[in-house]
């Protein structure tokens, strides 16, 4: 059997008009000759594709697997194209990552570092996003790779056909607090004011998780920007939980106080599209995921 690449327009054709007449006519065929390419697209496969009515057409069980395959091929080839539009000038590909809010000043500069420094012609530009953010611009192909914390659970919800993951690190999340005469601030076993992520950063439902119904405290602000937090805990405004590594000079230079408990660990992702194929893009993949 030859797969013939006029099949998967003839068949969206189909799906759209519901009618052979119709189907034709978007196809520039006549009814007749259109008729024929599915008689012989049903007799290349061995098995009918649609059930014919008096009125309409539908797509048989098989008929409904190779639609959602046509679909599939014809997705992939408009985010390929559209990844090209966007990316490709003058022969340069750039290499885009989407990452999350609270990795891009510390984390993501560390993580890129040796790859930007041995292959230094490579050109990097980086989109601030959260998870639901990075995985839509991962399927328009408005970026290549996105870096961010994430859960087993939610990994597996992705479809294995579209995208890769790899965990990078698990990262230890603080509640931390201005020092203030060499002691915190506030205490957990207070109320206190929330130094917050908004409802769409992924470490706000890690946070609630660990405090909600456990401690006493009124929310202050909310932002995606682990950064942002930190400075309103360094002024003293409250207590916020951060990545460890966001604030190791503050720790050191005795700025903030780490308060014991309530702490907890989460995983850090590299994540990629498999519909976007080149040999720059599988390169940096197989630098910072594989090796």
């Amino acid at each position: 059997m030859t797969l013939e690449i006029r099949w998967i327009e003839d068949l969206l054709a189909l799906d759209q008009e519901k009618s052979i007449s119709r189907a034709a006519s978007i196809r520039h065929v006549t009814q007749s000759a259109f008729t024929r390419r599915i008689q012989n697209i049903e007799a290349s496969l061995g098995f009918q594709i649609l059930k014919r009515y008096s009125k309409n057409i539908d797509f048989t069980d098989a008929g409904q697997v190779l639609l959602s395959t046509a679909k599939s091929i014809k997705n992939q080839m408009n985010t390929t194209i559209t990844y090209l539009e966007k990316n490709i000038k003058d022969n340069e590909l750039s290499i885009k990552f989407a990452v999350s809010h609270s990795l891009i000043t510390q984390f993501f500069p560390k993580f890129i570092q040796k790859l930007y420094s041995d292959y230094n012609d490579l050109k990097l530009e980086i989109i601030a996003a959260n998870l639901q953010q990075g995985i839509r611009l991962l399927k328009d192909g408005s970026c290549d790779f996105l870096i961010c914390y994430c859960d087993q659970l939610t990994l597996q919800q992705l479809d294995a056909t579209l995208f890769t993951y790899h965990k990078i690190v698990n990262m230890q999340i603080v509640p931390v607090t201005a020092n203030k005469n060499e002691l915190p601030k506030y205490e957990l076993n207070q109320t206190f004011p929330l130094l917050a992520y908004s409802r769409q950063a992924y470490l706000r439902k890690c946070v609630d998780k660990m405090i909600e119904n456990k401690l006493n405290y009124r929310t202050l602000y909310e932002t995606d920007n682990a950064s942002d937090l930190k400075a309103l805990a360094l002024q003293g405004l409250g207590i916020a939980w951060l990545p460890r590594l966001l604030i190791e000079d503050e720790i050191n230079e005795n700025k903030l106080k780490i308060l014991d408990g309530y702490s907890f660990f989460q995983d850090i992702y590299i994540v990629r599209s498999n519909m976007i194929y080149s040999q720059k893009i599988n390169f940096v993949w197989n630098y910072l995921a594989l090796t």
